[in-house]
């Protein structure tokens, strides 16, 4: 008798995940649709781009000075982003925002001198 309220109460459980996943908006694959999405979504653009930062110190891709907050670093390449999509749309507008986000920390904070 036990069994029927708690099978009720999981099917429910699943019911709402399912529907709050069917609500999520999709994320971006491209540059431009990152940097529109940035506008209205200053959350999900800085832990993208804190996540592509962690992987990058974590391989020795790129360090960040210690004097350069996490927030500070994803205000600035998200600045950064939208001026290199405006500069140049041709280039970034259709190309996958990930690696353009990794090249960009990389080249601001990079672990060796550029020479």
């Amino acid at each position: 008798m036990i069994a029927a309220p708690r099978q009720a109460v999981f099917g429910f459980a699943l019911y709402l995940l399912a529907g709050g996943a069917m609500a999520a908006p999709a994320l971006p694959v491209t540059t431009e649709e990152f940097v529109a999405r940035c506008k209205f979504d200053i959350a999900f653009c800085r832990i993208q781009i804190m996540a592509a930062e962690a992987l990058l110190e974590k391989t020795r891709k790129a360090c960040l000075p210690a004097t350069v907050t996490k927030d500070a670093m994803a205000a600035r390449v998200r600045d950064v982003v939208a001026d290199v999509l405006e500069e140049d749309p041709d280039t970034f507008k259709a190309a996958p925002y990930r690696p353009t986000v990794e090249q960009i920390i990389s080249y601001l904070w990079p672990c060796a001198p550029i020479s």
